[in-house]
């Protein structure tokens, strides 16, 4: 049985050579409002604003509203942002997330950590994934499934990342599978590290096999932006003055959505520092500030 579910997944990914559904250049509503969620890579990218300020630069005449959800180590079911529950908290609470802020638009990244349960975590895998996008898809928002890139490997002392290379590309399929199974724009990202070493000899595209660099990410979201057709665009200082500003706000939407000292503030210590949970409200207008900033600098 496992070896037939192996055989489909190799199918279904050979036949999804195509980074988006139908080929055409990727779109955005009159009214953007982007929800990026997924682990660590998706973290990680509020602090290098790549992704963001390239699709900025690709749709100057819309004020993108862009609200990163990434948490590190989460999976398709919740389990990174359960705090002191179960993993069924943790999905509830990313769903509660969502349905809060009503996105248009979807960028979904998920799959690294479950590939480490191989081929025996597929099916589970599969279903879990189904839950999700069931929960995401309620208000009807378009949805980007991100592909895993694959492990880069960097020699001793950190191991061999050949065979997970192969349980991720099994993982991909099944991200395949379900993005053609409902329309969504599917993305193959999983041969951008190596796309990175031939375009840059002698440099890493990551730090620890799994995680962009800085020249990683912009790398990445390059990649992205021209697998999802968006026109391309030169580096400039005007860009690097976006992406400043998105780094910046992107900081403050942090601290409005994932506070430190949460347990004290809305947990079961809050009866301790509760009364300060009046404050984070306040970031809002925070962020439509520096949101505003960079309204004024693309045009």
């Amino acid at each position: 049985m496992r070896s037939l579910l192996t055989a489909l997944a190799l199918l279904v990914a050979a036949s999804t050579g195509s980074a988006f559904a139908d080929d055409r250049p990727f779109t955005l509503p009159d009214k953007p409002r982007i929800a990026f969620i997924g682990n660590t890579l998706v973290e990680r990218d509020q602090e290098f604003g790549y992704f963001e300020t390239r699709l900025i630069a690709a749709f100057p005449d819309k004020d993108i509203e862009f609200r990163n959800l990434g948490w590190s180590g989460d999976t398709v079911r919740g389990e990174a942002r359960a705090g002191f529950g179960q993993p069924v908290d943790g999905f509830n609470r990313l769903a509660k997330h969502v349905a809060d802020l009503k996105p248009n638009v979807i960028f979904l990244n998920y799959g690294l950590d479950e590939a480490f349960a191989g081929e025996t975590g597929l099916v589970a895998f599969d279903a879990d994934l189904g839950k999700l996008l069931d929960a995401l898809a309620k208000d009807s928002p378009k949805i980007v499934i991100f592909s895993v890139m694959r492990q880069e490997n960097l020699g001793p002392p950190l191991p061999n990342p050949a065979a997970q290379n192969k349980n991720i590309e099994l993982y991909n399929a099944a991200l395949a599978k379900a993005a053609a199974a409902r329309g969504y724009t599917y993305v193959d990202l999983f041969s951008v590290p190596d796309d990175f070493a031939k375009a840059n000899p002698g440099r890493h595209f990551t730090g620890n096999e799994i995680h962009p660099t800085l020249a990683g990410s912009k790398f990445l979201a390059d990649a992205v932006a021209k697998k999802l057709g968006l026109p391309d665009r030169a580096w400039d200082d005007k860009l690097e003055g976006i992406r400043q500003l998105t780094i910046q706000k992107n900081r403050l939407y942090f601290h409005r959505w994932r506070p430190e000292n949460e347990t004290y503030i809305f947990g079961f210590r809050k009866k301790e520092q509760g009364q300060n949970a009046v404050e984070i409200p306040q970031f809002d207008p925070l962020v439509a500030e520096k949101e505003a900033e960079i309204a004024k600098l693309k045009k």
